[in-house]
């Protein structure tokens, strides 16, 4: 099955003995794990964990073959990367199921080495195992940025962080929409007990005198000299795919904020993006989508393919940002 039917049967007191969890989105297996770990009665039972290289069949049978010292219900979460063989797995699942003193929660990663297709195979072999009654297996697809932010919302809830959405999205923005690394970043700010601002989050994310890509594009539209601050920015290295990604964004919502503004005279930004900017950042939108002409957009588009194609190739040797701003410029003048 998939998330949203599994969220409901989360929510409600159906037993949830043996839970196998995959996908390609690796922190959910995690959340999800914990989540049914402080269900009830889960909660009351007695924890085991067994993490990646530590797969132990043995030991594993004997929780739910004679329960645990205190004569509770053992919980068994498994994290690996690794199949477990068929025979093991379907006797681990027997054995639970058959005495009904414990719960099993499979979290299944996908193994650096392997394809995509070995992984699917390997998950679709375990998923088999757990048919039998009180087991589920659910699979997992990468979140879309309303569920990603759910989360952090609910994670900023439990660490007592006071945070806009907005800033919320602006973390998630900065690890490249890794949900698992937005979180270690969030609970940086949980020392703070006043209200999180933006200034905040540009110096713990990205240190004292860094220099964003925005800043760069901000002066290339207002026709100023760039190039001392691009000097500090590529010193300081960067991931080039990325920044092609980031740019390639930036300049997207330049244009849809200019054929809104076009069509209606003004530009929403929670129409355009989908969330409310602070009044300040969204001046600053509409300020820049405007002075971009309609026909420049597509050959700055063309532009911005054109860097990706040469990165790809290894034909701009570094220098692709440098290359597309003097083209940009170029165009603007």
């Amino acid at each position: 099955m998939y998330k949203k039917e599994f969220d409901k049967i989360l929510a409600s007191d159906t037993p949830l003995r043996c839970v196998l969890l995959y996908g390609e989105e690796s922190f959910l297996l995690s959340y999800y794990a914990e989540r049914i770990a402080q269900k009830s009665p889960q909660k009351e039972a007695q924890k085991n964990q067994y993490y990646f290289g530590e797969y132990d069949f043995p030991a594993i049978i004997s929780h739910f073959s004679q329960g645990s010292l205190f004569g509770d219900e053992n919980l068994v979460i498994l994290k690996t990367d690794q199949k477990i063989p068929k025979k093991q797995l379907d006797t681990i699942v027997k054995t639970l199921i058959s005495n009904q003193n414990g719960y099993f929660i499979l979290e299944f990663h996908k193994n650096e080495n392997k394809t995509a297709s070995q992984y699917a195979q390997d998950c679709k072999a375990l998923a088999a195992s757990f048919k039998a009654k009180d087991c589920f297996e659910v699979r997992f697809f990468p979140l879309n940025i309303k569920e990603s932010l759910e989360i952090l919302q609910q994670y900023a809830k439990k660490f007592n962080i006071n945070i806009t959405e907005f800033l919320l999205r602006k973390i998630l923005e900065q690890q490249n929409f890794d949900l698992g690394l937005s979180l270690a970043e969030l609970q940086k700010y949980s020392i703070f007990e006043e209200e999180i601002q933006a200034q905040t989050i540009d110096f713990l994310g990205y240190g004292l005198g860094s220099v964003e890509y925005e800043e760069i594009l901000e002066l290339l539209l207002n026709k100023r000299d760039f190039y001392p601050l691009l000097r500090q920015f590529i010193e300081q290295g960067f991931d080039e795919i990325e920044l092609i990604n980031e740019v390639q964004r930036y300049f997207y919502q330049l244009f849809l904020f200019a054929s809104h503004i076009k069509i209606n005279g003004d530009a929403n930004s929670q129409e355009v993006l989908g969330y409310n900017l602070p009044q300040e950042i969204l001046n600053k939108k509409k300020h820049f989508a405007i002075l971009i002409r309609q026909e420049q957009y597509a050959k700055i588009f063309y532009i911005l393919e054109k860097w990706r194609e040469e990165t790809f190739k290894g034909i701009s040797k570094g220098n692709g940002f440098l290359s597309t701003l003097i083209k940009i410029q170029e165009l603007l003048r």
